[in-house]
């Protein structure tokens, strides 16, 4: 595992902004360093050195795949200790395939699909079934989402959040049409925002060089209103936690009575600790139908917390599936065929 990044008190003061709520702004940095009291040049070198020290693997968007006409769905593969390297790297061949991590647990290989239909998810699945000649793999699409929010306090100083979380049904979520330039824009936001004065500038222009009829002003106004729709989930930096003391961390898999999941996921989700809280199906082997993400610096730090949790809820203590190797974490390339 990578060493633990030495962050300045600035850096933290700009990480714990960053990861949530980039400012879409002509000149974010400025924006930043107006909030924090400090210089726009100071805010751009913090930032350009957590780059650099691979703290922040990228800033952009990251859209609900759902918005843009999408399916997702997480997925589990029960596979022989010594293939597991051999079978991680076939999964993670399929540019579909977003996240791949071996976790501690029978079903020791976990991947995530996002693909233009549930045909070619169940295609993609059928594959690496037929490639491996393992026929045990749990698909487990979203049912509900109660949260999707990696938000770390680094600075120690926060209060507990107020505001409950929304609670959506991916499955019905209205899609989004998107126009040749919007997507053109989109596919722009996915990649790594520079670490300059006027980012968003920079957009138009290689917009404008592609023949589009765009400026700055459009780019943001876009940006923002699909920020505000929650067509992107979340406009900010993508975080290597474990370089930041963020150690540990462990999907906690719940089994709920039906009748009272809504009820007990919406508590999951109010634990700051917790950056992911689902509903997905169970099956015969898989009894689970609730999951928790759960982030801490120690083991003990996050069993403490799923200990929480169940005192919150009254389940059952959960199954924690720590993570043991990331073979692949990357985002999703939506519009990349150029439609």
């Amino acid at each position: 595992m990578m060493p633990t990044v030495e962050l300045s008190d600035l850096d933290r003061r700009v990480l714990d902004r960053i990861q949530t709520a980039f400012p879409v702004a002509s000149r974010p940095f400025e924006t930043l360093a107006r909030d924090l009291g400090v210089t726009e040049a100071d805010v751009l070198a913090s930032v350009r050195g957590l780059k650099a020290s691979g703290v922040i693997r990228r800033t952009g968007a990251i859209f609900d795949s759902h918005r843009l006409g999408y399916t997702s769905t997480l997925c589990a593969i029960a596979v022989p200790d010594e293939r597991v390297e051999e079978v991680a790297a076939l999964i993670s061949e399929y540019p579909n395939v977003t996240h791949n991590y071996e976790r501690e647990d029978r079903y020791n290989v976990w991947f995530t699909i996002i693909a233009h239909s549930p045909a070619r998810v169940q295609a993609i699945l059928d594959e690496i079934g037929e490639r491996t000649g393992i026929d045990d793999v749990l698909d487990l699409p979203a049912i509900r989402l109660f949260k999707i929010k990696v938000d770390f306090d680094f600075t120690g100083e926060r209060d507990e959040p107020a505001e409950a979380p929304l609670v959506s049904k991916p499955a019905e979520t209205e899609a989004v049409e998107f126009s040749r330039e919007e997507k053109a824009l989109a596919r722009l936001l996915q990649a790594d925002l520079h670490v300059t004065e006027r980012p968003f500038l920079e957009l138009a222009r290689t917009l404008a060089e592609c023949g589009y009829d765009v400026d700055e002003a459009w780019v943001l106004e876009r940006t923002r209103q699909w920020v505000d729709t929650r067509v992107v989930r979340r406009f900010g930096a993508a975080i290597r936690h474990h370089r930041t003391g963020f150690s540990a961390n462990a999907m906690g898999v719940w089994h709920a009575p039906e009748e009272r999941v809504e009820e007990v996921g919406r508590i999951m989700a109010s634990f700051p600790e917790v950056s992911h809280c689902y509903q997905r199906p169970s099956a015969p082997t898989w009894p689970a139908n609730l999951y928790t993400m759960i982030h801490g610096r120690t083991r003990e730090e996050v069993e403490a917390v799923a200990e929480r949790i169940r005192e919150a809820t009254g389940l059952e203590a959960p199954r924690l599936l720590y993570s043991v190797r990331e073979f692949k974490k990357t985002s999703m390339k939506y519009f990349a065929e150029g439609d």
